[in-house]
């Protein structure tokens, strides 16, 4: 076929002929057709391009029009139409505030469609995107306001600094905010790093700022690290800052550490979503886990392995995810809220199954935190808990000096004024350490700390990590410990220690072991005698304080002994 001078061999905007994008020219040349509704390559273009269908036919780099001497890229935008990068490179997308005044920090944005319009946003690689500004903005898509939008196999790489007048803004790898009618994201990686620094209340997703439109997440896996300092509260995720929507979140993958040091407000950290706020929505988590190491230094914090908060009624699924990171909270000054979990820092739904923490956690200098291997704190307002087949093997470690306190559990931290509480072939596998001097009001238990009044059950649980058992006040009402099997001092003499085991058979004597430990964690020599449901330690040091760890079929306990 002859084309005439003059002619274009570009396609015609539709899906199976779209037109082709092959250079920094084209790509300018797209912004003005969609915002003056003019020709793009000889098509006529209609307002805001929509219904029409572009695709990248080469790499593009856009430094050689933009850059910090040459100024900010301009997103194209509003936009409502498609468009395939075709696995082609977009490079050195670069917008700061400090040039020129941002004029939409994304490569598209904002997104409007028709509610009986699909667009996709697919194959489309940012590398080396630059931006630092104050809006709401993600590489791809500053915002998706209307219609039915996908998002899918895209590949950002980015560098994303706040802006001096960033508070309240929603940032994310892919996109800012999405209040659309619907939304699906698939297959899409994010990596680089975002810095939040001295901007209040801001949320910050790997993907997506703040999710509201319903919708589906598959797939998605976020490598970015999220920084945040200064004067600050935040809501960030490794995948969404905040989900406010009726949206299937299966089978992602976080990978970013999330560091956060602030002396402001209460900040809800998660390694999947910070705050999951479903009340009225059906939601479903399912096979998602986060490698993403969480670090918290300040006051008033919410951390979880997964979700910062979680809430729901009982349509809410919450299946089969997992964290396998480190968890550490550093207190700097009074605090007043500090909620830890493995899994889920605050909880408000019901009922979770197959639930696993495989991280670490560590919390010092905390004044009075609630700390679970799977879940921190059940709050007010919630009518029950179940957890099922469930599993924390995680290490929990308390510090504090010249005293320690607050509510720690192998599973549930501490739950508030509930109907009830469940938990269901569920399993602790992490030690509990306490470093420094246990104060009155610290609480500790193998599987959960519950209020009296809350009808509770533990049905055939095991717990198979060492726990120093301490059984403190806390006001009124009293706690309840849902703990293993009781073991108790009987009687103590010079370098000799005699527990009793109530309910022990005697079958079960033969098969339990006892180890002593000095405070300072030295393991000492000891001769154990077994007798019915007694054991006796003898050839300790005559004085000191000492720790038991006795380990017997229904678990593993540690108490504390001192010998005068």
């Amino acid at each position: 076929m002859l084309l005439m001078a003059g002619a274009w061999a570009a396609g015609n905007g539709t899906r199976s002929n779209p037109l082709t994008v092959e250079s920094a020219e084209d790509l300018d040349d797209l912004r003005l057709a969609v915002i003056t509704g003019t020709a793009y390559k000889g098509v006529p273009v209609p307002d805001m391009g929509k219904g029409m269908f572009f695709k990248q036919t080469a790499d593009i780099d856009l430094s050689t029009k933009y850059g910090r001497e040459k100024g900010n890229w301009k997103a194209i935008g509003p936009f409502a139409g498609s468009y395939d990068g075709g696995g082609f490179k977009i490079s050195n997308l670069f917008v700061d505030e400090d040039v020129n005044v941002a004029m939409g920090p994304a490569l598209f944005g904002p997104i409007m469609a028709d509610s009986d319009d699909t667009l996709y946003f697919e194959n489309i690689v940012v590398d080396k995107a630059y931006l630092h500004v104050s809006e709401t903005t993600g590489a791809i898509i500053t915002q998706i306001v209307s219609g039915v939008v996908v998002a899918r196999n895209n590949t950002v790489d980015l560098e994303y600094k706040s802006g001096a007048t960033a508070e309240g803004s929603q940032v994310g790898g892919i996109v800012g905010n999405v209040v659309s009618d619907w939304a699906g994201f698939y297959n899409n990686t994010v990596k680089g790093s975002f810095h939040v620094a001295s901007v209040n209340a801001m949320y910050v997703g790997g993907l997506v700022g703040i999710l509201i439109a319903d919708g589906n997440f598959t797939g998605n896996t976020n490598e970015a690290k999220i920084i945040v300092s200064g004067d600050v509260s935040v809501t960030a995720g490794g995948l969404a800052g905040q989900n406010i929507s009726s949206t299937v979140i299966k089978d992602n993958t976080n990978k970013g550490d999330i560091t956060v040091e602030t002396s402001k407000g209460l900040s809800f950290i998660g390694g999947l979503i910070g705050v999951s706020t479903v009340y009225g929505y059906r939601n479903t988590y399912v096979g998602n886990v986060n490698y993403g190491k969480i670090e918290f230094t300040g006051r008033d914090a919410s951390l979880g392995g997964l979700f910062g908060l979680i809430q729901g009624d009982s349509t809410l699924v919450l299946d089969s995810c997992i964290n396998q990171a480190n968890i550490s909270y550093h207190g700097a000054g009074s605090q007043e809220d500090v909620y830890v979990g493995g899994v889920v820092g605050l909880w408000e739904t019901t009922v979770g199954s197959r639930l696993q923490n495989f991280g670490n956690i560590l919390v010092e200098n905390a004044d009075n935190p609630y700390v679970g291997g799977l879940v921190g704190y059940v709050r007010e307002g919630t009518k029950s808990i179940t957890l099922k087949q469930s599993v924390n093997s995680g290490e929990i470690t308390i510090k504090k000096e010249p005293a320690v306190d607050g509510k720690i559990a192998g599973l549930v931290g501490t739950t508030d004024s509930l109907e009830f509480a469940e938990l269901d072939s569920c399993t602790n596998m992490g030690d509990i350490e306490i470093i420094g001097t246990a104060d009155q009001t610290l609480v500790t238990s193998e599987y959960a700390i519950v209020y009296s009044g809350v009808r509770f059950q533990a049905n055939a649980c095991k717990n198979e990590g060492s726990v120093l058992f301490l059984d403190g006040t806390i006001g009124i009402p009293t706690p309840v410990v849902a703990k293993s099997m009781e073991i108790r001092v009987a009687q103590v003499g010079e370098g000799r220690i005699t527990l009793e085991i109530p309910g022990m058979e005697s079958f079960a004597a033969g098969r339990v072991r006892a180890g002593v430990f000095s405070y300072d964690g030295r393991r000492l020599p000891v001769n154990l005698d077994a007798s019915g449901n007694l054991l006796h330690l003898e050839g300790l040091p005559s004085a000191g304080r000492f720790l038991v760890r006795v380990s017997m079929p229904s678990g593993n306990r540690s108490i504390p002994v001192t010998l005068h």
